[in-house]
């Protein structure tokens, strides 16, 4: 049977030694976060994209016709100096997760458009709640496009947007300067639905 004093002594190196696997584990995090930051600065630097404010002016905007049938309608409109967005987006029947919203970013080099990293398909929620509440919700000031637990499924309705800057300071992380094309479409099985074709120019703003 163990003695007291040789009790206290295993629980006071018990505790010992706990306390250091939590030193060890938190220092270990912050090496780990370091490394992740080191690296996402060297892939940035590596493809040539921007870290820094951004200046974002509308060039053009077209809504893409579904192929069958249409959708998602976009009818947008360039207003003012400013080249602000006005018009409607329209949903015609709900879109739940049976869509899914295919999402390309290219980039205007040599007078041709690229391809860039930038390629997804997400079903809707995940692309309303990943893509739309991040990088599109941020600028939308003056909209009836629903935020929140609202986007998903996008219900059956006529969507205000009305003087709307497009900004891309959140977009820091991904961005190239230059002329860049978003092109957004809404399918199903492979067909297209509906969608967005949307050319803007980027610069790193004057602070």
């Amino acid at each position: 049977m163990m003695s007291p004093h040789a009790s206290c002594r295993y629980q006071k190196c018990i505790k010992t030694k706990g306390a250091k696997e939590v030193l060890f584990l938190k220092n270990f995090g912050k090496m780990i976060l370091k490394l992740f930051e080191v690296l996402l600065i060297l892939s940035i630097a590596t493809l040539g994209l921007v870290l820094a404010a951004l200046e974002c002016r509308l060039e053009s905007v077209a809504g893409i016709p579904g192929e069958k049938e249409t959708f998602l309608e976009f009818n947008l409109r360039l207003l003012g100096r400013e080249r602000l967005l006005n018009g409607t987006i329209t949903a015609h029947v709900d879109l739940d997760d049976e869509f899914t919203f295919v999402h390309n970013i290219y980039c205007h080099r040599n007078g041709e458009w690229e391809t860039s990293l930038i390629n997804v398909h997400y079903k809707t929620c995940a692309y309303m709640s990943l893509i739309y509440e991040k990088y599109f919700v941020p600028f939308l000031t003056d909209s009836t496009l629903p935020t929140g637990k609202d986007t998903c499924p996008l219900r059956k309705g006529k969507y205000y947007l009305r003087n709307i800057e497009v900004t891309g300071d959140n977009w820091v992380h991904y961005a190239r300067l230059g002329l860049v094309r978003s092109v957004i479409q809404v399918t199903k099985n492979n067909v297209t639905y509906g969608g967005m074709d949307l050319v803007l120019f980027l610069s790193e703003k004057v602070l």
